[in-house]
């Protein structure tokens, strides 16, 4: 439910209650006063019939003998009150100026009816219809129901005695009609109802009226934050009219619109980051789910393998043992057997090396101090194949960052040094002109960089999905593990390894682990 609904529903139904509470005040107001009125000419009217009546009755009791007794009396009243045509005319008169009164009836002690507003009434019993001032103390929905519902008896009366004294001769009675006070109340009830109707029509047009102006700021902040939502840029192009508390909220909105853009596109440019970073992370773990599967495969072949060629060494030095003396041209072939048996040996034993699992020893280790080891180490190669190495650190000038990490310093040098020979190698194989190796440490954030380039004569684009794979290798005689247990030991120091190639452009790997953090 929108606002502006939310606004209208609201504003009825309060013009409602109160239109309802008014009419309600103003309803059982008038009620009292209809009740009080038609009770006070019913009172009125039988007062002025038991005037009427006493004053004939005295003028007539002269035209006759002055009763013996008391019964002889009341004898005489009825005579006079039954043979009276003046007091039926003005029984009829007084009903007709009295709106709301039915019947007026006189009767006697016995309560037979005497004389009545209706001829067709005398010498009928009197009925006894419920008293008017009783049905005036019930409640305003019992007397309301009464005038229109009818559910109760439709008729109310006022009697009052006439007699001598103590002793009652005649009732007067005046029957009131609730059909006919209804009559009389339906008007103003009308009126009420127009008056109720009114006012809703009103609060309506009212309502629409100001519901239009009143959320005419919000309905501008809505549009602001649809633009913001659809990214659009600009600020709305005038305020007027605006309270000043929604044009500061409209200009704050602006203002969290175009921090949202920017926060969207920065968003939007870390996805695209993410992504790589995820394709990147895939392509590595896929190489080291085949690195694994790998070293399952060969470790069982391995094992598998070693004890034949062990028997086969053993049965060769028992026949070299036998033959004494051999002849010159068996001995080159039992040497030639030796030779090639103790070549699978070995790559026996590097099977088993690889897929054994790896105990890494932990200590703090500057990476630095170990890629100028390996510098050390290979300088004298790299002469003899007429290329220069050469190392860098942190600048001396500065402040050095550490270059301190956790690992294994065997397994990472070993694993610089079978970057650096590879480098050497591909350059050496390819005779490149004025050969360069460079090895360099540095600290880039939280992370210490170790990068091995050369101008060699690059990978091969179709070749560089396959660096790390074991047991491929370009050179006629590699082994094919170097790289292989290089991403393994970059892996084991929870670091990433890649490397940038161009054909005849050089290749430059870089290794990357988290720094050790020094507290102080």
């Amino acid at each position: 439910m929108s606002l502006r609904v939310r606004l209208v529903f609201v504003i009825v139904a309060l013009v409602t209650v109160v239109a309802a509470a008014l009419s309600f005040l103003h309803l059982d107001s008038l009620v009292n006063s209809l009740t009080q009125s038609a009770l006070q000419r019913s009172s009125n009217t039988a007062q002025l019939v038991q005037i009427f009546v006493i004053d004939h009755i005295n003028q007539h009791t002269k035209e006759y003998e002055t009763p013996a007794d008391f019964d002889g009396m009341v004898a005489l009243w009825n005579q006079i009150v039954t043979s009276d045509p003046d007091i039926a005319v003005m029984l009829q008169k007084m009903l007709a100026l009295s709106p709301g009164i039915v019947e007026i009836n006189v009767a006697g002690k016995t309560g037979e009816i005497l004389a009545s507003s209706s001829p067709d009434r005398i010498g009928r019993p009197l009925n006894q219809p419920e008293m008017f001032s009783s049905w005036q103390d019930r409640p305003l929905y019992r007397r309301m129901m009464d005038l229109f519902v009818l559910v109760r008896r439709p008729e109310y009366q006022v009697a009052l005695p006439l007699g001598v004294g103590e002793q009652q001769i005649f009732t007067i009675q005046v029957v009131a009609s609730s059909i006919l006070l209804g009559g009389v109340l339906r008007p103003e009830l009308q009126w009420v109802g127009w008056v109720s109707g009114g006012a809703l029509v009103l609060s309506l047009a009212l309502t629409a009226i100001a519901g239009n102006w009143l959320l005419l700021p919000l309905k501008r902040i809505e549009q602001t934050i649809e633009r913001i939502l659809k990214g659009e840029s600009g600020r709305a192009e005038h305020q007027d009219g605006l309270v000043k508390e929604f044009a500061a909220v409209e200009s704050k909105l602006n203002v969290l619109g175009e921090q949202f853009r920017g926060a969207r596109q920065e968003a939007t440019q870390m996805q695209h980051s993410l992504d790589q970073m995820l394709e990147r992370m895939e392509s590595r773990l896929d190489i080291a789910s085949r690195l694994t599967a790998i070293s399952r495969i060969t470790g069982g072949v391995a094992h598998e393998i070693k004890n034949p060629l062990n028997a086969i060494s053993l049965h060769l030095d028992l026949l070299r043992a036998r033959l004494g003396g051999p002849e010159e041209e068996v001995s080159t072939e039992i040497d030639i057997l030796s030779k090639e048996v103790r070549r699978l040996d070995r790559v026996v034993k590097t099977f088993l090396d690889f897929s054994r699992p790896v105990d890494v020893k932990l200590v703090e280790v500057d990476l630095a101090v170990l890629a100028r080891e390996v510098s050390d180490l290979m300088t004298p190669q790299a002469r003899l194949a007429r290329i220069a190495m050469e190392f860098v650190g942190e600048s001396p000038q500065a402040e050095p960052l550490s270059t301190v990490i956790r690992g294994d310093p065997d397994m990472l040098k070993q694993a610089i040094l079978n970057l650096v020979t590879n480098a050497l190698d591909a350059m050496a194989d390819a005779k490149t002109p004025d050969g360069h190796l460079r090895i360099g440490v540095s600290r880039e954030d939280e992370s210490v960089v170790l990068q091995v380039a050369d101008n060699g004569p690059g990978i091969a684009n179709d070749l560089r999905g396959k660096v790390f794979q074991l047991y491929f290798s370009t050179k006629p005689k590699g082994s094919g593990i170097g790289l292989a247990m290089t991403f393994r030991a970059v892996q084991l120091h929870n670091g990433t390894i890649d490397f940038k190639s161009e054909d005849g452009g050089g290749t430059t790997f870089r290794l990357q682990f988290p720094a050790l953090v020094v507290h102080a």
